[in-house]
């Protein structure tokens, strides 16, 4: 049985090596297990001090995802097991992943084709190549299974122009490759049928030791021409002034009344608005304080924050309760803990905002620089 995650190394000239990661859980759409976040920490790990590896590229397996997020169906089962540290090491080593890619001394390429939610996007979040395709969809929609953005996605978020963030977080919006490039998310368009030709051409580039991310930007370059005229239209792009107006609102109670109040006839903002008011209007307050304070933060504290309040709400908040309704017995009726933002205890949720160690798991992540 092939392991969930496969490596290899691509011989390239000059003695040197692409790295190869390849998220091989198809069926799942690659999302990410504890097996699979492991395996990802000790290679990156490995690669990082191997003067032979140059780079390092990461794709999915089969056209449908890169990574549609974390296995939530186990983590869930664990917690109804009774088994709490699970979600701790889980998020803990998921953290550490997302961050060594953030601070990676050597250039990362993430190939986000397909299906690029939640976990996946904290993968590709901190590559210098963030690559979309002519099928890529991207999300933050863990309001609907009683979460919020994290994988840093509260730090990235919140340093979006115009609380475009702020929309993300609410409505689970989709992405496509225009809209991820607009927002950010994204840096690169390469039609995914050149995916190959893309790994060839870094195996013949020359490899400067002391350039390495100059020859990829040089082959990322190449095929970024190549697919020119074929970027799909932005609706991110499109909407964005009647975004900023429902966003700025005084508070949270407010934006969530401008989205209900909301009358269009465009289906995808039909389908944010939907997302919205069905979501969990905890995970909504999550959020919403989360953003706020995560603009004044590093990522290093970012990623802190996000494991004290991860784990607080795996364990207390609406995650169960949102991955039986979405996933498990699949009826899409979650019995929320509260009916509106406004309803929301403000106990609670400082009760999740509340670290439960006395150190803070994360507190080892070392801060590095990029060469």
């Amino acid at each position: 049985m092939a392991a969930d995650v496969l490596f290899s190394e691509l011989n390239a000239r000059g003695n040197k090596n692409i790295g190869l990661i390849t998220l091989n859980a198809e069926n799942a759409l690659n999302a990410l297990n504890q097996s699979m976040i492991d395996s990802l920490l000790s290679q990156l790990s490995d690669w990082r001090d191997n003067d032979e590896i140059v780079a390092v590229f990461i794709r999915g397996s089969g056209e449908k995802a890169f990574c549609a997020g974390a296995d939530v169906l186990a983590l869930r089962q664990a917690v109804i097991d009774g088994k709490q540290e699970v979600p701790v090491h889980f998020f803990a080593t998921e953290y550490r992943v997302d961050y060594t890619i953030h601070t990676y001394p050597k250039p990362v390429i993430c190939w986000g084709n397909g299906i690029v939610m939640g976990g996946g996007i904290g993968l590709m979040a901190g590559a210098d190549f963030r690559i979309v395709t002519d099928t890529s969809t991207l999300a933050m929609p863990e309001i609907s299974i009683g979460l919020y953005p994290d994988v840093a996605g509260s730090w990235i978020l919140s340093h979006l122009p115009a609380r475009l963030g702020l929309f993300m977080a609410l409505t689970g919006c989709r992405l496509n490759a225009a809209d991820a490039i607009y927002v950010g998310l994204a840096n690169r368009f390469i039609d995914h049928a050149f995916c190959d030709n893309v790994l060839e051409s870094l195996q013949q580039a020359s490899w400067n030791a002391s350039e390495t991310h100059a020859v990829v930007y040089g082959v990322m370059q190449k095929y970024r021409e190549k697919s020119a005229g074929w970027l799909p239209y932005s609706k991110v792009r499109e909407h964005r002034d009647l975004i900023v107006s429902l966003m700025d609102q005084p508070s949270l109670a407010g934006v969530m009344s401008a989205i209900d109040s909301l009358e269009t006839d465009d289906e995808w903002l039909l389908a944010a608005r939907k997302t919205a008011l069905h979501g969990s209007p905890l995970s909504a307050a999550i959020g919403y304080r989360q953003l706020h304070k995560a603009r004044h933060m590093s990522l290093k504290e970012a990623f802190q924050s996000e494991l004290v309040l991860s784990v607080n709400t795996v364990l207390h908040g609406d995650f169960c309760e949102g991955v039986r309704s979405l996933l498990v017995d699949k009826d899409n009726n979650p019995r929320w803990k509260f009916n509106a933002v406004d309803q929301v205890d403000e106990q609670l949720l400082n009760k999740l905002f509340s670290s439960p160690w006395p150190d803070n798991p994360l507190r080892g992540l070392q801060e590095a620089v990029r060469e």
